[in-house]
């Protein structure tokens, strides 16, 4: 896979540079404003909703798109929807406000979704093949916040960039509750602690939808 139009060469293996755009633990970072809305129904209640449609009056500009991020797919699912923005920049002289962009997080890819704490908790990056540059798998969501060991211009290809440029980040209630809550229910967390856990686990910003595919039907 290429992209021509970024003028660069595309011989390094996509993971590799990927591999590379973890960041520091949320704590230590800074995260854009777009990325400190509170995400999702609230973290004190196990039970669904209410949930957050708020996002739909951010959906503004004559050029629209969403994203579908069925799987991690080495972090393409962001790549894609960061470059969409650029390309209509370059082909239309569009601006960030009169484009609207939604990213759908749902099946597999709701690790994307989540935290540092939790990609290093779960081993999330040796499932998903990422590593550093050393070689060893990586302890952060490898496509959350620019590092400045990622060579350019694949740097900024993260959600904080996505989000920065007011891009909206969806996410499966339903994944979470199939493919996340059952690693805290693991670690001896009651069904309730777990979810309520996990949901704080989110990056801040991303909203929680009731599923991947009512949350595409809405954005299109």
């Amino acid at each position: 896979m290429t992209y021509p139009d970024l003028e660069i060469d595309m011989t390094t293996p996509r993971r590799d540079f990927l591999g590379l755009l973890g960041a520091a633990t949320l704590l230590g970072g800074h995260l854009p404003e777009a990325l400190s809305a509170t995400a999702g129904p609230s973290p004190s209640s196990p039970t669904r909703g209410p949930w957050d449609m708020t996002w739909r009056s951010r959906l503004v500009g004559a050029h629209r798109a969403v994203f579908d991020a069925p799987e991690v797919s080495e972090g393409d699912p962001v790549l894609r929807a960061v470059i969409w923005g650029r390309q209509m920049t370059e082909v239309f002289g569009t601006k960030p406000s009169g484009m609207s962009r939604v990213l759908v997080l749902r099946h597999n890819g709701i690790e994307l979704a989540m935290q540092d704490s939790y990609w290093a908790a779960f081993d999330a990056s040796t499932r998903h093949g990422f590593r550093d540059a050393a070689g060893a798998p990586l302890k952060v969501n490898p496509v959350r916040a620019a590092r400045a060991e990622v060579p350019e211009p694949f740097r900024d290809l993260t959600l904080e960039r996505f989000a920065a440029e007011g891009g909206v980040v969806l996410a499966c209630d339903v994944a979470l509750r199939v493919y996340v809550v059952p690693r805290y229910v693991a670690t001896g967390l009651s069904e309730a602690a777990a979810y309520a856990t996990a949901v704080r686990a989110l990056l801040p910003g991303v909203i929680l939808q009731p599923s991947g595919i009512f949350a595409l039907s809405v954005a299109q």
